[in-house]
C-alpha cells in the first residue's frame, strides 16, 4: 500500500488507474454546481488517503461553520495523466472540482494549458501570511496559493550503512555500489546535485548548467540500483531490503519507522528537498467568491498551526505567525534550511530537463 499523500498525485498508479478507468474522480464530470439543498458549497479535491481524511475531520468542518459553505471533498488521483484529463475536462466546461492541491511541476503545467484561474488577491487578505516563495504566479497573475508542502530526505538501512550518514554526497559514495534507489522522476535529483555540488540551484537556470548537473548525475549510475518514480515501488524496495536507502518522502518515512521497518530518516546538512502544492482553481468553476474565501480561511495563522498539528504536514505560513509545540515542530520542519525546486528554471527548461534526465539514465 503506497502511504504517501503526494503519491496519490505524483505517482501513486494504482489509484491513478482507477479514477482514470472511468470509474473514479473524472468520470462522469459535470460542471460544478450547487450543494446539497441548494446551499453554497465548494468542491474540494486534496491528497487522498490520511490527508483527505484529517482535512474533512478537523478543518473542513470549521470552514463550513465560519461560511456556511458546505465543501465536498474529494481524494485526488495521481500523476501527470490525471492533469491531462482535467485539462481536458476543464476545456469541455466540466472540472471535477472547483479547487484542487496542484504540486509546483504541476502549476507550471496547468499553466502553459490555461488551466488555472487566476486570484484577486484583494479577496484573500490572508494570503500575505504565506512566504511569498509560496505564491505562484503567472504570466496574467497569482494562480496558487500555497497549501501544504513536503521534504524529500535520504533514507537508509542502518545495518547496511554505517556510520549513518549525514550527507547526500554518500550517494556518490564507491562503497555503495548498486545499493540506492533515487527518484527517477528528475523532481528532486536536479536540486540535490546543484545544491550539493555546485553552490546551489542557480546553475539550472541555464542549459550548459543543466548539463553539467547532469554529467555529475551520470556518476551515481554505478551506485544506482533503482530509478524509482512511484514511491509505492520505492517503499516495497525498502521494506524488502532490495536497497540499502535513498531518497524519499518524510512524512511516509515516519510512519514506515513507526511501523518496524528498518530504516532510518536522515535530514542531510545541505538541506532536504522542499516541495510544495498550491491551491488552484479551473476556470471552468465558477465559484470564485466560495474559492476565495476558503483559501482565505486556510491561510490563517491559527489554521495553518491546526493543518501543522493535525495532518502533519510542513505548511508554508511565515514561521513568526506559527504556534507550534516543540513535538509538531520537530515532525514538520527541518534542522538544516531546505533546497527549493528551482521553478522559474523548470519553467523555462522542463522539456530540455526531463529529455537529458531520461537519456542520462537510459545510456
Amino acid at each position: 500500500m503506497d502511504l504517501s499523500r503526494r503519491g496519490l498525485m505524483l505517482g501513486a498508479a494504482g489509484l491513478g488507474a482507477a479514477s482514470l478507468g472511468g470509474a473514479g474522480l473524472l468520470s462522469g464530470c459535470s460542471p460544478s454546481g450547487g450543494g446539497a439543498g441548494g446551499g453554497r458549497s465548494l468542491k474540494v479535491s486534496a491528497f487522498g488517503g490520511n490527508f483527505e481524511r484529517a482535512m474533512s475531520a478537523h478543518l473542513y468542518p470549521l470552514f463550513e461553520q465560519k461560511t456556511g459553505i458546505k465543501v465536498i471533498s474529494q481524494a485526488q488521483p495521481a500523476g501527470v495523466q490525471f492533469l491531462m484529463q482535467l485539462i481536458q475536462a476543464n476545456k469541455a466546461g466540466a472540472a471535477p472540482m472547483d479547487l484542487c492541491v496542484a504540486p509546483s511541476m504541476d502549476i507550471l503545467r496547468g499553466r502553459q494549458a490555461k488551466l488555472w484561474r487566476t486570484r484577486d488577491l484583494k479577496a484573500i487578505p490572508n494570503a500575505a501570511n504565506i512566504m511569498p516563495d509560496y505564491i505562484a504566479h503567472g504570466a496574467e497573475g497569482v494562480d496558487g496559493i500555497g497549501a501544504t508542502g513536503w521534504f524529500m530526505i535520504m533514507v537508509v538501512d542502518p545495518k547496511a550503512v554505517s556510520p549513518l550518514p549525514d550527507s547526500w554526497t554518500v550517494f556518490w559514495d564507491p562503497r555503495y555500489r548498486n545499493s540506492w534507489g533515487l527518484d527517477g522522476g528528475a523532481a528532486g535529483m536536479f536540486e540535490i546535485t546543484a545544491g550539493t555540488f555546485f553552490g546551489g540551484t542557480e546553475i539550472l537556470n541555464t542549459e550548459d548548467g543543466i548539463r553539467k548537473v547532469v554529467g555529475k548525475m551520470r556518476e551515481l549510475k554505478p551506485n544506482t540500483k533503482l530509478w524509482w518514480d512511484s514511491e509505492g515501488t520505492m517503499q516495497t524496495a525498502l521494506e524488502n531490503g532490495e536497497v540499502k536507502g535513498g531518497t524519499y518522502f518524510s512524512d511516509v518515512a515516519k510512519t514506515m519507522e513507526d511501523s518496524g521497518v528498518g530504516i532510518k530518516s536522515v535530514f542531510p546538512k545541505e538541506g532536504p528537498i522542499i516541495d510544495y502544492g498550491c491551491w488552484c482553481q479551473p476556470t471552468s468553476s465558477k465559484k470564485v467568491a466560495e474559492a476565495d474565501a476558503f483559501i482565505n480561511f486556510m491561510c490563517q495563522p491559527e489554521i495553518q498551526d491546526l493543518l501543522a498539528t493535525k495532518v502533519n504536514v510542513p505548511v508554508l505560513a511565515r514561521p513568526e505567525l506559527l504556534h507550534l509545540s516543540p513535538e509538531t515542530k520537530a515532525l514538520v520542519t527541518s534542522p538544516y534550511k531546505p533546497i527549493a525546486i528551482n521553478l522559474p528554471a523548470r519553467a523555462k527548461h522542463l522539456d530540455f530537463m526531463v529529455q537529458q534526465f531520461n537519456q542520462m539514465a537510459a545510456s
